[in-house]
């Protein structure tokens, strides 16, 4: 009886132990992703740099009938080094909840250049009209500008209150963090005092990395991240780079407790064969007295 209760008491820890590990790589995980860092690595390694660069200016050029400005004067006031350091401001601001801080002061003045030379070419008078459309076009450049430097549509989702859901979530996750980690530690306890703790801990790790590994390979496999339809070509890349990033991340982590799991078992085994070979040994051979 004492033997089925233990046995009972073992399954159940075992099965609180996979929730428990994959709510602590769960937790861990959304920890160390949702930083600046992580999402600055992956505009980088998604070229959305560049991506937005090019939509930028691709927006210039098709609004030249609006502005009457060449895209050269455009590609003189916004570099790819301002796209990128403008693209990290937005991303560490929205992090330190304050307004992102902007350098246009070139294309302040290859705008109002461009004005000039137009103004002396075409013999125009700079009076207020002059003044006026002149600041249009600089509010026009400025305005489009930032809205390509918002990759991960920070404005949008803040309006929609879904970013201070999500911090007040992440902040959530790193409070108990640690406390996931201690029933970890004390279902771990408690599996030694049940004895076999090595077997069932395997199993634990075992089961976890499959239902972390499975399902995350069919998604890769399956491309199911890039059939999400984005209309914006730099936001699409960017998204589903990152999908891809996570749910990697996740996979690799669960093919990891997989194998760990695997190990363990077999180390029991191994361990309890050989305890069994030397207890029958010693049953065949008993020492005379």
């Amino acid at each position: 009886m004492k033997s089925k209760i233990t046995s009972v008491l073992r399954i159940l820890v075992c099965i609180i132990m996979v929730f428990a590990i994959i709510g602590t790589v769960g937790i861990t995980t959304a920890d160390k992703l949702y930083t600046p860092e992580y999402l600055i690595s992956q505009v980088s390694s998604t070229n959305t740099y560049e991506n937005a660069y090019n939509s930028l200016m691709k927006r210039f050029s098709d609004n030249y009938s609006v502005s009457n400005i060449p895209k050269e004067v455009y590609e003189k006031s916004f570099s790819s080094e301002w796209m990128k350091a403008s693209i990290d401001e937005k991303i560490r601001s929205n992090f330190e909840n304050r307004d992102a801080v902007f350098d246009f002061s070139e294309a302040e003045k290859c705008i109002t250049e461009y004005f000039e030379e137009y103004a002396h070419e075409k013999h125009v008078i700079k009076d207020e009209t002059y003044e006026n459309k002149l600041a249009q076009a600089v509010n026009y450049a400025q305005k489009t500008a930032l809205n390509e430097t918002d990759v991960y549509s920070f404005d949008v989702m803040n309006r929609a209150g879904i970013i201070g859901k999500i911090s007040s979530a992440v902040e959530l996750v790193r409070k108990y963090k640690y406390v996931c980690i201690g029933v970890l530690i004390v279902l771990l306890i408690i599996m030694i005092m049940l004895k076999r703790h090595v077997y069932w801990g395997g199993t634990a790790l075992f089961s976890s990395g499959i239902l972390m590994a499975v399902p995350t390979t069919i998604v890769l496999a399956n491309h199911m991240i890039e059939k999400f339809s984005l209309k914006s070509f730099t936001t699409y890349t960017l998204v589903t780079g990152t999908l891809n990033s996570i749910v990697g991340i996740i996979q690799k982590t669960g093919f990891v407790l997989l194998a760990t799991g695997v190990l363990f078992i077999l180390i029991y085994c191994v361990f309890s064969k050989n305890e069994r070979n030397a207890e029958n040994e010693k049953n065949d051979n008993p020492v005379s007295p």
